[in-house]
């Protein structure tokens, strides 16, 4: 049912309170009952002493027996005040004020002893007469009985709506004038109320829904609970939208319509149109008899000269995000502490697989460590009330899910295998569970809440997977004569169980490909994926593995070595990558090598290139040079880079005369084609030779400057760069010794790298990033990508080149990082990203919501 189908007012009410506004009253009976009323207050305004205060306030008692004084405005209600306090009032007097107490906010406010603005002075009309009272019940009746309906049947609160919080000034726009509202006071129904300047506010409306307003925003609200209508003049609200059992929560702009329930968006009207973008639930949003349905991270402008940009650019401005983000980092922070089942160094399932089996992941039982997830979330969602209101949306899905999770566990044993097999055809199969049984009863639970799923058990063991013919022939094949213990590939599983196994994946890769496929890499063996818990850190690792020694371009990596040239980089760079190559010369040779050319042609190669620069490329350049080498931003990035290349040179003289000689070749060749020659410079400084090659112009991106030092040539766009870098060497305060890298750094057995990746760049593109956006146009997702790096985290990636094998290894929280972005809504985040949630970033695809071209 859509949105326009609902009918707030029943017909039948409807026609009922109509002809209760053309009933007509005839006079006699008016008369009669002003007649009876008289004769019951007569008595009581006789017996009272004193008389209640005349209604210009002047003290004293009124004559005795002498009519009470009109009361015509809220002054006249003030005035009884102190008579009503010390109980002095006449009991007909008193229930009047009451009930005028109950209506009107600022005399209640006087009563309590709070400042109020008085509003303008408005009749009262209080007919006297039979039907109108009897009418009047009925209406109170009717009135009761419908508020239990609401919100015992539909949930929908239909209390008055209050100011939650206020920073700054908020008003009521009135006839006369602007009235300050403050928190804790009623908010006024069918007015508009609109934040000052450098001001925003919190509003509770009748429904329960929470309204953010930003500063110079304007709305006023209509209509009953369950269909209640948000009319927004100006300005941006963030909604936090109550549930609705029946009926929407309605916001209207000037060009469009947003219904939706339970759900959290912002709305911003200006000028040149409209913006609706949605954080969370779903939203419908009509323009022009068009509706568009928007879903978390979407976004809809009203206007082709409105750009959208990211959600989370959208409601940068609101202080319950920046609460909720805290909240979720401190989430995120607790499910990182949760520790990870413990390292196994063997594995009984692995054994019953069969000598087919080319691909296995071994997961440990995670019921214990989803159940301590499950206490973490618990625990801050009892302290945290934005946490709370977040999870209320997104709780009622994911909740049932990790509960299955655990139930699950609860029948299987300590480890749970993935298999896949090859078939007779020598295609591989697809892959199947395998796991212990602890209870019986798993069947009937799989036949439950998976029924797609097959299952067979044997011997002890089960076997389950969405494909039945996979699942019966891997049940049919454990424990088989022709076993995987005897295979190559188990004895590389057994090597990774007996350093201890995590979470691991591996795949034999020599028996996926064939060797003859041109996409096959050569002497490539196995692929083997590991994350574990070592002293508190999660280690994630992708290990290569050879058929003997490393060759070809796997070889060029060298194995873990020191590396002298992170002595030169400063603690405070952002980029840093380094490596130790084999020989410089060697990897020239393999390159021309690789273009099939024979021993003779490559000689010829560097024969040619010697006759034309006048140096030889292999010899007088590459044997110079030690293997060891780092490229880094040490610095800031504008206007001139930071840029910092430091190499280990095993011939300084003989690598500066060979640049030297190819400088010469290049102007020479310039000045013969009319071009301009490079400019060259030599300084020495505190008995040290700095060198200098620039373009001809004068520029700074196109000058090196660079020196020697200790085996290491240090080079950068600026002198002060390179003597910068001599100081770092000096003083032995280096990256290698910054907090922030050692952190990073896998815990693993090397004490060396074979190549090493640093980037801490959120701090330094942040402002660029900034400026970009601000000018920058989104299509294709442009700007969301800039933004996107000023908030990158800090990472290393360390890669170690072993005899057989190639490792890349990270430190990180993987699993929590998984766990956190199953808890919010991701059910594929359980191999994603951390919180807080992708949709903050934007959607991938930025268009308008109603502009076709």
């Amino acid at each position: 049912m859509t949105p326009s189908e609902f009918n707030p007012i029943d017909p039948a009410l409807e026609n009922a309170v109509q002809e209760i506004r053309n009933d007509s009253v005839d006079p006699s009976v008016i008369a009669a009952a002003a007649a009876r009323v008289w004769a019951r207050l007569a008595p009581q305004a006789q017996a009272a002493s004193p008389a209640a205060p005349p209604a210009n306030g002047a003290a004293g008692p009124a004559a005795k027996g002498a009519a009470p004084a009109p009361i015509r405005n809220c002054a006249d209600f003030q005035a009884l005040l102190p008579d009503y306090r010390a109980g002095r009032l006449p009991a007909a007097r008193a229930t009047l004020l009451q009930d005028h107490l109950h209506e009107c906010v600022a005399c209640r406010h006087v009563y309590e002893g709070k400042v109020a603005v008085m509003p303008a002075a408005r009749p009262v009309h209080r007919p006297n007469y039979t039907v109108r009272w009897a009418v009047a019940a009925a209406v109170v009746a009717t009135a009761g009985a419908s508020i239990w309906f609401a919100v015992d049947q539909y949930g929908v609160r239909t209390g008055h709506p209050v100011v939650e919080a206020v920073n700054g000034q908020l008003y009521v726009i009135a006839a006369d004038g602007l009235h300050p509202l403050a928190a804790g006071q009623d908010l006024p129904d069918g007015v508009e109320v609109r934040t000052a300047k450098d001001s925003d506010a919190v509003l509770l409306l009748r429904d329960g829904s929470h309204v953010e307003m930003r500063e110079r925003s304007g709305f006023s609200t209509s209509g009953p609970a369950n269909d209640l209508t948000i009319r927004l003049a100006r300005g941006s609200v963030l909604v936090h939208a109550a549930r609705h059992r029946k009926g929407h929560l309605y916001v209207s702009t000037a060009d469009c319509r947003v219904a939706v329930t339970g759900t959290i968006f912002s709305v911003s009207a200006g000028a040149k149109g409209s913006r609706v973008s949605v954080v969370e639930g779903e939203v419908h949003v009509s323009q022009d008899n068009q509706e568009r349905i928007l879903h978390p991270g979407d976004q809809a402008v009203t206007s082709p000269s409105i750009e959208p940009v990211s959600v989370k650019e959208d409601i940068s401005w609101s202080r319950d995000r920046d609460q909720l983000y805290k909240e979720l980092d401190k989430l995120r922070a607790g499910l990182q502490q949760i520790h990870l089942p413990a390292l196994r160094y063997s594995s009984r399932l692995v054994a019953h697989l069969p000598a087919s089996t080319v691909f296995v992941a071994s997961i440990p039982n995670l019921s214990a460590y989803l159940a301590e997830a499950q206490g973490v979330l618990d625990s801050r969602l009892a302290e945290s009330p934005e946490l709370r209101q977040w999870w209320s949306d997104r709780g009622a899905k994911i909740q049932p899910v990790i509960e299955k999770l655990r139930a699950a566990s609860d029948y299987l044993g300590d480890e749970i295998d993935i298999a896949a097999v090859l078939g007779p055809d020598g295609k591989v199969q697809a892959p199947a569970l395998v796991a212990e049984i602890r209870r019986d009863g798993f069947a009937d639970f799989l036949k439950q809440n998976a029924p797609s799923f097959s299952v067979q058990t044997r011997g002890g063991l089960v076997v389950f997977g969405p494909v039945r013919e996979t699942v019966d022939s891997l049940a049919a094949s454990l424990d088989s004569p022709e076993s995987i213990q005897g295979t190559p590939f188990f004895a590389r599983i057994q090597e990774s169980f007996r350093a201890g196994a995590g979470l691991l994946l591996c795949v034999d890769l020599s028996r996926l490909v064939s060797k003859d496929h041109p996409d096959a890499l050569p002497s490539v063996r196995y692929l083997v994926c590991e994350q574990k818990e070592v002293e508190g850190h999660t280690e994630m690792s992708a290990s290569l593995g050879f058929d003997g020694a490393r060759t070809g371009i796997a070889s060029w990596l060298a194995e873990p070595a020191p590396m002298g040239s992170l002595d030169y980089i400063s603690p405070e760079a952002t980029v840093v990558a380094a490596a130790t190559v084999k020989s410089p010369a060697a990897i020239l040779d393999e390159m021309v090598t690789l273009q099939q050319r024979s021993p003779e042609q490559a000689r010829k190669v560097f024969d040619d290139v010697r006759n034309e620069v006048g140096f030889d490329l292999r010899d007088d350049l590459a044997a110079t040079l030690g293997g060891e080498f780092s490229i880094s931003l040490d610095g800031p990035a504008f206007p001139v880079p930071s840029i910092k290349l430091v190499a280990e040179v095993y011939d300084p003289a003989r690598f500066e005369s060979t640049v030297e000689k190819a400088v010469a070749a290049y102007n020479l060749h310039a000045l013969s084609t009319g071009g301009k020659p490079l400019r060259t410079a030599r300084e020495t400084v505190d008995g040290r030779v700095y060198y200098m090659i620039a373009g001809a112009d004068p520029n700074p991106l196109t000058e090196v400057h660079y020196t020697f030092a200790d085996g290491y040539l240090i080079a950068g766009l600026t002198r002060a760069l390179v003597s910068h870098a001599l100081q770092v060497k000096s003083t032995a305060a280096n990256i290698s010794h910054s907090a922030q890298f050692v952190a990073l750094e896998p815990h693993d057995r090397h004490d060396n790298f074979s190549l090493v990746v640093y980037q801490n760049l959120g701090t330094t593109l942040a402002p660029l990033a900034n400026l970009l956006g601000a000018f920058m146009s989104n299509r294709g997702g442009a700007a969301n990508a800039v933004q996107g790096l000023a908030n990158m985290k800090p990472l290393l990636i360390a890669a170690y080149g072993e005899p057989d094998r190639i490792t890349v290894a990270g430190d990180g929280n993987g699993l929590g990082e998984g766990i956190a972005g199953l808890i919010s809504g991701n059910l594929m985040g359980m191999v994603g990203n951390a919180v807080p949630f992708p949709q903050f970033q934007g959607t991938r695809r930025q268009h308008s919501a109603f502009i076709t071209k």
